[in-house]
């Protein structure tokens, strides 16, 4: 305000200056003149140096109105009151009321000495001359009335004005606090957080959201709708429940599948509720996403788990009552072999029953290792040993064509394990690795040993800490990931009818889980397909135990 006050006054001043300065010369009033430049210098000076402090150029210019209103007391008589009511004025708004009223006062001592001292003639007011000083008198203190009126005036205005602009400034420095902790929280949660308006198109976004589309930046986001960020068929179903949400029909706690930016699937728990303008009409709607995902693939777990514990169940005892069943056929088909011998002609039916019971004896096995019931004798081995020896058998098991690679580290713990039943497992993952490549390919074999993260391990439902993994892979067609998903179910497979019983795989799974590690999968349409076996390291002091293992034990 001092700033815009000098500004104008060095501009007008430069107008009024120069007839000032004519007229007072030619009354006869050289001071006059000297007192108006001094003033319009000084005002220039004022405005031009910022250096000088707010107070110093206040005082200075009230300072010289005052005088200049003193000085022109004598040439224009009461009319330089102007000067002096002016100076009581802009010293209280500049500097306080206090100040105000102390300039109020000076200036009616000023024009009560300048009328007593005959500076003003008694005619300027029209007042007798034998009475003179008490006229003047009279004056100044109405003068002084008028003057201290306006200064408090100004004063209790500036006051309230700046209690208000006080209040108003806390005010907004609350809300901004509030906008800004609100901000923080909205940025801050991991759920998705965004607001719509009536269009559909997005005003507020949070970082989980951004992060959900693979964005960094509000604007790349903000008047977008979900027609711009999703496949047509689930943005018209995300579009739908906005628009109930808009009718007065929140959403609570429905479940919703999307797709991230990466194309994987995705399930939201969402909330969506409308928002209402000062009048009370819907404006918007806001929303709320948690990712449900993680729990989704637990419960799928779950039920795959009960699933399989139910048909490992039904399969043990199946297998129990059909094993004793070929205990039977088995007995009675070695008896009528002895009774055969005579008869050439009935032991090729013979044999045929026999070769039918073996069958149904490996079906009997692969059932009770897919359940988990039979009969492991664990001894720690040495796998790279271990394999070595299976690896001259795949040789001859998966044909020439396909070439196997062992990759064994050397420095790899030692484990607990079934020899025999392990290499099952490396047969059964042999046999799928050659189906998988007709044409021929590789069959590697590699082994390392890893240290299982909390959350490998919980995904995997082992327990963290030291392991060595056994990775099988080959280049084959690999598997979608519909299959893949399917891949340790009992009796699945994608084999032509007659070609597999679905239950290699099972066996696998069921052997590795019962000797205490577990089992995954991975594989590329037209890469390729690799498992990877955890097993525990076994610790120094029991690398010499074996140790008898039937299902009681394994279970708990």
């Amino acid at each position: 305000m001092l700033a815009s006050i000098l500004r104008v006054s060095a501009w007008l001043g430069l107008l009024a200056c120069v007839p000032s300065v004519i007229i007072a010369l030619q009354s006869g009033f050289p001071s006059i003149a000297v007192l108006d430049v001094s003033m319009l210098a000084m005002v220039v000076v004022l405005y031009r140096f910022e250096r000088i402090s707010y107070r110093s150029k206040a005082v200075l210019f009230c300072l010289g109105i005052f005088i200049l209103g003193v000085g022109l007391l004598s040439v224009v008589g009461v009319h330089g009151q102007l000067y002096l009511v002016a100076c009581a004025v802009l010293t209280s708004l500049l500097l306080g009321t206090r100040a105000g009223l102390i300039a109020a006062g000076a200036s009616a001592i000023a024009l009560a000495g300048a009328g007593l001292l005959g500076v003003i003639k008694p005619e300027a007011l029209q007042m007798p001359r034998d009475d003179s000083g008490l006229w003047w008198l009279t004056a100044a203190i109405n003068f002084a009335l008028v003057t201290s009126v306006l200064s408090i005036a100004v004063g209790l205005f500036l006051s309230r004005l700046e209690q208000a602009l006080e209040e108003e400034v806390a005010a907004r420095q609350a809300a901004a606090r509030q906008r800004e902790l609100l901000r923080t929280f909205v940025d801050t949660v991991p759920d998705v957080v965004y607001s719509k308006d009536a269009a559909g198109r997005f005003r507020i976004v949070n970082a989980a959201t951004l992060t959900m589309f693979g964005l960094t930046h509000e604007r790349e986001m903000l008047d977008k709708t979900v027609f711009d960020l999703y496949p047509r068929e689930i943005a018209e179903r995300l579009h739908d429940e906005d628009m109930q949400a808009m009718a007065g029909r929140p959403v609570f706690n429905r479940e919703v599948e999307t797709r991230d930016a990466g194309g994987h699937a995705r399930w939201y728990l969402t909330m969506k509720v409308p928002v209402c303008g000062p009048d009370g009409a819907i404006t918007g709607v806001i929303g709320v996403s948690r990712n449900i995902t993680d729990r989704k693939q637990l419960e799928e777990q779950l039920r795959q788990a009960q699933k399989m514990e139910a048909v490992g169940q039904l399969a043990g005892g199946v297998a129990h009552d059909f094993n004793n069943l070929l205990t039977i056929i088995v007995g009675f088909t070695e008896l009528l072999r002895i009774e055969a011998a005579a008869y050439p002609a009935l032991l090729e039916p013979v044999d045929a029953i026999s070769d039918a019971a073996d069958r149904a004896t490996t079906l009997t096995r692969q059932l009770l290792a897919f359940s988990r019931q039979s009969m492991l004798q664990l001894k720690v081995l040495d796998l790279n040993a271990t394999i070595t020896d299976t690896g001259r058998m795949l040789s001859r098991l998966i044909g020439a064509k396909i070439r196997i690679t062992l990759v064994l580290d050397p420095s790899i713990a030692r484990v607990r394990l079934d020899p025999g039943q392990f290499g099952q497992v490396l047969m059964n993952l042999a046999v799928n690795a050659r189906d998988a490549m007709p044409g021929g390919g590789t069959l590697t074999v590699a082994t390392q040993e890893i240290d299982l993260s909390e959350a490998l391990a919980s995904r995997l439902e082992a327990a963290a800490g030291p392991h060595v993994m056994i990775t099988v892979s080959d280049t084959g067609v690999g598997m979608p990931t519909e299959v893949l998903a399917r891949i340790f179910d009992p009796f699945y497979t994608t084999k032509d009818i007659g070609k597999g019983t679905g239950l290699g795989l099972a066996m696998v799974f069921g052997i590795v889980r019962q000797s205490g590690g577990s089992i995954s999968a991975d594989s590329v349409p037209g890469q390729g397909s690799s498992f990877r076996i955890y097993l525990p390291v076994v610790s120094d002091s029991s690398q010499s135990e074996d140790v008898l293992v039937d299902s009681e034990r394994s279970e708990s």
